[in-house]
């Protein structure tokens, strides 16, 4: 059942607000958050030399990425906010503390421990492209050309790979 008071005793005023609760600065603020969802599609027209077919396997592989984020997006803002309400969700952390607050406490932890994997997932997609850019700016002489030398015996440019493993640390 949903309180009809915070944790300090306070009245809540549930669902006060119609479609725009939190007006146009509250919907900015959403933008901004989901925008970092939607980062990081470069890195497939990065890779693109890799692709056996790149005139189609590059925009069919972002097109299902986008379909794909969006899905996991709509659908876990859609069942978080059927679960709990909104306006008692916590703003920091609202998958996490709805499953505690429905008594999944397992869902919950495993909620909290999926997001800091994710946070390792999505260092990794940062790092990714930084050796083929190297090595294609490398190749236009934007940098250095050595950067640019495919290896022998590895077929990789080398270089740029250790260069940019150097640089993020």
């Amino acid at each position: 059942e949903i309180p009809a008071a915070d944790s300090a005793g306070n009245p809540i005023k549930g669902g006060a607000g119609g479609f725009m609760p939190f007006g146009v600065s509250g919907v900015m603020a959403g933008a901004a958050k989901c925008f970092y969802g939607f980062v990081g599609f470069d890195c497939v027209a990065t890779t693109g030399e890799e692709a056996k077919n790149p005139k189609r396997d590059i925009p069919v592989s972002i097109i299902v990425s986008l379909v794909i984020i969006f899905l996991a997006y709509f659908g876990g803002a859609t069942i978080i906010t059927l679960m709990w309400p909104y306006y008692l969700q916590d703003a920091d952390a609202p998958l996490p503390y709805v499953f505690g607050e429905v008594g999944l406490s397992l869902v919950k932890w495993i909620v909290s421990l999926g997001a800091v994997f994710a946070l390792c997932t999505n260092m990794l997609g940062c790092l990714f492209p930084i050796p083929r850019i190297l090595y294609a700016m490398g190749n236009d002489k934007l940098l250095f050309h050595s950067l640019a030398k495919i290896n022998a015996k590895t077929h990789t440019p080398l270089l740029a790979i250790l260069l940019g493993g150097g640089f993020s640390g």
